[in-house]
């Protein structure tokens, strides 16, 4: 299907100034951030982008929404680019789309979007808007007779903004250290040193990967997860009585494209 479609308009380099919103959010025990962030940071060095912002650990709603109200603002980082990229690292309760600040308030990234639609942002009018979330859902637990049959239904917010995306995995990067994982292989584990899975494999798929479509790209890195996801769902505690309070979902892509796009060109590279 995306053979006939025409591509956003790019440099010969693609140029961008990505934005990085890493939240360490009160009596969340995330343990990814700090990886995540140097990951995201080497993975755009590599691709020649410019520099990150990166906002502080402990910003509140009104700072992060502030600041992306300055972002906006600034040529750097939209008039003078090919595409917005902004990645956001930290916890959601049960509503899809949502991350939160640092005192736990969520924060809609539909409203974060809003604030770079067409009509507020006309440097990036018409140009490709791209927000990757990793977001440690703080729902999952161990199974409990007090929790697991009295968790009111999960709310999803997607965008409505054309030329936008949203890459949202909620898979706790903490895991690995649950303590039902004490039975499993160490080969079979994931690292939590080296940050989330989800971030480790989209950074690792967009340099391998160069010059595809976000699409397809998407779609490799869920083939990727896959099997990572599978297992987890699959884990029980060593006593047999204890599993996960809800399956693990595989990253939801949900896209107001209107053509084919890339974050980078030229040729493949190795895995980090």
């Amino acid at each position: 299907m995306l053979v006939h479609m025409e591509s956003y308009p790019l440099s010969k380099k693609p140029s961008c100034k990505p934005i990085i919103i890493p939240i360490k959010v009160k009596d969340c025990d995330h343990t990814s951030i700090d990886a995540d962030t140097k990951t995201l940071k080497e993975t755009f060095k590599q691709l020649e982008y410019a520099k990150p912002e990166v906002f502080n650990q402990d910003s509140d709603r009104d700072t992060i929404l502030n600041q992306l109200l300055n972002i906006r603002e600034t040529s750097e980082f939209t008039k003078d680019r090919d595409f917005l990229l902004c990645v956001i690292i930290s916890c959601c309760g049960r509503v899809n789309g949502c991350f939160q600040d640092i005192n736990g308030v969520d924060i809609s990234v539909d409203e974060v979007i809003h604030i770079f639609n067409t009509e507020n942002c006309t440097g990036l009018r018409n140009k490709p808007k791209i927000f990757i979330l990793q977001t440690d859902d703080l729902s999952i637990s161990h199974r409990s007779p007090f929790f697991f049959g009295d968790r009111p239904e999960e709310v999803t917010r997607l965008p409505t903004q054309a030329d936008s995306l949203i890459y949202h995995c909620s898979i706790p990067g903490f895991i690995e250290t649950f303590p039902w994982s004490d039975s499993v292989k160490p080969e079979k584990k994931w690292n939590t040193a080296q940050g989330s899975k989800f971030i480790h494999t989209f950074c690792n798929e967009i340099r391998k990967e160069r010059g595809i479509d976000i699409h397809q790209l998407t779609f490799k890195v869920n083939a990727s997860m896959k099997e990572y996801v599978d297992d987890i769902n699959s884990r029980k505690l060593q006593k047999q009585t204890e599993e996960l309070s809800k399956n693990l979902e595989l990253p939801i892509c949900t896209s107001q494209l209107l053509r084919k796009f890339t974050l980078c060109q030229g040729q493949k590279e190795t895995e980090v």
